[in-house]
Parts: C-alpha cells; sequence; structure tokens
C-alpha cells in the first residue's frame, strides 16, 4: 500500500477472473509443507515483515484485534492460509472474502495522509514475504536448502496464490531474478522499525492473553500456568521468526541474532524433522491438510488401480465381452 492523498475508489474488488486462476497443485512442495503445525512460525516471520511496512503497520495496529486476542487471530489466519492451499474451489472464494474484507480498512496516518489496505504495493507486499521466509527455512523444515528446481516451484505457487487472493498483478515479480530486486528494494528504501513489528515480537515472548471469556476469579492462576506452559513454544516461534528473517531486515529491527541461538533453532528443528518421520501424518498435519493429502492420495491410488486392467474385457469390436 503506498500512500494516497484521497481515498482509493479506483482498485477493483475482484482482479481475477475464476477462469485465471490456478489451483495449488495437492501433491506439490508448498502442499506437503505448509499444512504441518510446525510451519507457522515461518509465517510468523512473514506476518514481522509485512508491518514493517509503514502502511500495512498503520492499517494493522488501527484494526486488527492482535493485542486483544492475538491466539483467535492466529488461528482464523491460519485457517485462511489452509483454504488458499488446501481449499480446491474454495480456495478462490476465500481470496475474493479477503479482498472484500480489506476494502474498509482505510484511514489518515499519523501525518494526515490517506492510506489504504487494498493499495496494489502492500497487497502484493502480504504474499510476496512468504517467498523469502520459506527459502531461509528449508535447512530448518528439509534439513538442507531449497535446490533450483524446488525454489522454482516454491515461487510459482507464491504467484498462484497471489492471484488466488487477489492481488493485481502488474508489478509482482515474474521471476526469482526479479523478486531478489524487488526485494532488495523494499528492505533497502521501504521497510521500517514499525511499532506494531516490535511488538509482535514482544508478543512472542510474552505469556498468550487469556479471552475475555475466562472467569476473572481464575483468571490469575491460569496466566500463570498459561506462562509457564507456552515457554517451549514460544521459544519455538520467536527464534523460527527472527531466525529465518534476512541478517538486513533483523539489523532494521534492531535484533540480535547470536551463534548460540542458531544452533539452538538448528536443535530444535532437528528433532522436529526427526519426529515428523516416525509420526503419522494426522499428529503433524492441521486436519484440513491432513484430510486434503489423504483425498489426494485416495485418487491417485485409484488411478494406479486403473492401469493394471479393467472393470470389462473389452473385445476385438469395441464391445465388452
Amino acid at each position: 500500500m503506498t500512500l494516497a492523498e484521497a481515498p482509493d475508489t479506483t482498485e477493483p474488488l475482484i482482479a481475477h477472473d475464476d477462469s485465471e486462476i490456478e489451483l495449488i497443485p495437492p501433491d506439490s512442495l508448498t502442499a506437503e509443507l505448509t499444512g504441518h503445525f510446525t510451519f507457522l512460525p515461518v509465517n510468523g516471520a512473514a506476518f514481522v515483515m509485512q508491518v514493517m511496512l509503514p502502511v500495512i503497520g498503520d492499517v494493522v495496529g488501527e484494526y486488527s484485534i492482535f493485542r486483544t486476542d492475538p491466539l483467535g487471530r492466529a488461528v482464523r489466519s491460519v485457517d485462511s492460509v489452509l483454504r488458499w492451499v488446501y481449499g480446491g474451489p474454495e480456495a478462490i472464494e476465500e481470496g475474493k472474502r479477503l479482498r472484500a474484507m480489506h476494502r474498509p480498512l482505510q484511514m489518515r496516518n499519523a501525518e494526515g495522509k490517506h492510506i489504504s489496505a487494498l493499495n496494489p504495493e502492500a497487497y502484493q507486499w502480504v504474499i510476496a514475504t512468504a517467498f523469502p521466509t520459506t527459502l531461509s527455512a528449508g535447512p530448518l523444515v528439509i534439513g538442507r536448502h531449497f535446490d533450483q528446481r524446488e525454489q522454482q516451484e516454491i515461487f510459482r505457487d507464491n504467484r498462484r496464490i497471489a492471484k488466488i487472493v487477489q492481488v493485481p498483478m502488474r508489478g509482482y515479480p515474474e521471476s526469482i531474478a526479479e523478486f531478489s530486486e524487488y526485494f532488495d528494494d523494499f528492505v533497502e528504501n521501504k521497510l521500517v522499525a514499525h511499532p506494531v513489528a516490535l511488538e509482535l515480537l514482544d508478543q512472542m515472548q510474552a505469556a498468550p492473553a487469556l479471552p475475555r471469556s475466562v472467569p476473572r476469579a481464575v483468571r490469575r492462576p491460569l496466566t500463570s500456568i498459561a506462562r509457564i506452559a507456552s515457554v517451549p513454544l514460544q521459544r519455538l516461534n520467536y527464534l523460527t521468526t527472527v531466525g529465518v528473517m534476512d541478517p538486513r531486515v533483523r539489523e532494521i529491527l534492531g535484533v540480535t541474532w547470536t551463534d548460540g541461538e542458531q544452533r539452538e533453532l538448528e536443535r530444535i528443528h532437528t528433532v522436529i524433522r526427526g519426529s515428523y518421520r516416525v509420526l503419522p501424518e494426522r499428529l503433524t498435519y492441521f486436519p484440513l491438510a491432513y484430510h486434503a493429502r489423504r483425498h489426494h492420495a485416495a485418487i491417485q491410488a485409484m488411478k494406479r488401480r486403473e492401469t493394471k486392467g479393467a472393470a470389462y474385457r473389452v473385445s476385438g469390436n469395441g464391445c465388452p465381452a
């Protein structure tokens, strides 16, 4: 989102017809990785980078409920991402819903300039941030860097998701080389240590806020329990979020990153990768991702059976024998 002096009334709500949109292939690397429970912190790194763009940070600071309901916001964000990747036709409808949901998010910033959540530059940046953070997370999630073919596949699916969520594609990078220049420009000229980004990093290291529905009489003891119980997950979330950031992004935020933290992050994810090799998928994937993958596997098994023989033997004249 770039700054504008007048309300943005020209940006169309729907940027792509259904026929222009390609869904994420169920056997893609994107579909294999996104549904894992522990892929969430990678999304956290992308979210922090998003709000470092001033207009996004301003709009999120004004409208988001991440302060009062951080868990609920996170759950709903994950729900949306899972639908983009595993929802089939529902992915397209979710993209339209998101676009419509963001249209009313307009305001004047501290300088009195009008800003809109649907400004193309910012709307593009929201999806673009997923690509560098995913690539950087390769050594953690698969134990090595993604090779060139895998990088191309991830980039291809990033552009597919951009269209799914109705991102205007004019000016969006069309190749990894273009993306490198695009990303460098944002890091060097556009991103700032926005207060919302710093607040998010602080929030990752604090006990999760309890829902307001929790009775006051038990709020204090439950808060203490939550603070203790959440330490391992909070540590994983913070280390992964900061660890997959470009060093230049950490520098903008004023966040230090030590060799010890890097080793701790690598040890944690080594254990996670080992667990994934022995645990059933039902325990490592979000439900929608798990069932979508099982559905695809069942269809593929049926296709393999078809190649081994037909239900009917066909005679030479083309009629069932």
